[in-house]
């Protein structure tokens, strides 16, 4: 990775937002019929539902699937809810992301289309405490507000300090960027063991299936293939050995599947040496500080 003496120049931050209607109001003593006394001290009231469970998970369903999504191609960063991918990655990224939005809103204006009907559900279901709900529904403008699918990226480096500032100021911005730093370097080696867990996990699965006789599936090998595409896309840190090392391991499944592979133990043999080599490199932790360290060296956010 180069350089731009600003930050990283070949990594940006992301973060996504996905918001929905809670459709949530405070339970109160009077909705079970209680007088606010009676309410035992040891209980904590909790909330009542303004519309059917079925929405509410399909809203959580959707927006679990692209924080997955992201998640999946990305690294922890040292901002809590917000990741790292790859520049070269981001056009790729934004387009499925934008995939996903489009679902998102389109269920959303869905919601708004039913929403009298949801109303009217809830009235004649709930009749007796109806008239506590009403209230708490907004108009369908403003529900329409609630429903929100962005993303916002940032170009990750340090603050810049104003020429003239006091010396007070400069020091604080300057204990700042070590601190910074030091959390930047703590997250490439974080990155580089997370990358190499996610191999690791894969190809031991292959090899005890391979060793133990059990059946492997093509969706299990898939599952290899893919692990070695998302490997070289997010491997911006050197780490040449396990690349180098899927590589071997996928250029031997290539056209391989179940069927070639259920009665041919040779080829068994030679797939579980490839996955032992895989989890050899990946699970050897002595060089992760000599990989971070090269690429750690080429951070500078002054």
């Amino acid at each position: 990775m180069k350089s731009n003496g600003n930050g990283f120049e070949e990594m940006v931050a992301i973060q996504l937002a996905v918001r929905s209607w809670p459709g949530q109001a405070k339970l109160s003593a009077e909705d079970l019929g209680l007088k606010e006394d009676e309410v035992p001290e040891i209980f904590r009231l909790g909330n009542k539902r303004l519309y059917p469970e079925e929405w509410r998970q399909m809203f959580g369903a959707l927006a679990n699937k692209a924080r997955s999504y992201l998640n999946d191609h990305s690294y922890p960063f040292v901002v809590e809810y917000v990741r790292a991918i790859p520049k070269r990655n981001l056009a790729r990224m934004v387009e499925r992301l934008e995939e996903l939005k489009a679902d998102y809103l389109a269920r959303a204006e869905e919601f708004v289309a039913h929403y009298e009907a949801i109303q009217e559900q809830w009235r004649e279901k709930y009749p007796d405490i109806w008239p506590r709900l009403a209230p708490h529904y907004p108009t369908k403008s403003q529900l329409r507000r609630r429903f929100d699918f962005f993303w916002s990226i940032f170009d990750i480096k340090g603050a810049e300090i104003k020429e003239g500032s006091a010396p007070e100021i400069i020091e604080a911005y300057q204990r700042a960027k070590e601190e910074l730093q030091a959390r930047y370097e703590e997250m490439v080696e974080e990155a580089v063991v997370y990358l190499r867990k996610k191999v690791l996990e894969v190809v031991t699965n292959l090899s005890a299936r391979l060793k133990d006789g059990r059946i492997v599936r093509n969706d299990t090998l898939e599952s290899v293939r893919r692990m070695e595409d998302w490997f070289r896309d997010l491997n911006i840190f050197g780490d040449h050995q396990v690349e180098e090392a899927l590589g071997k391991l996928r250029a031997s499944l290539n056209g391989t599947d179940y069927e070639a592979l259920k009665d041919n133990e040779a080829l068994k043999q030679q797939l579980a040496g490839l996955a032992d080599q895989v989890a050899a490199a990946a699970g050897k932790l002595d060089d992760v500080s000599t990989i971070s360290g090269n690429y750690k060296r080429l951070i500078d956010l002054s």
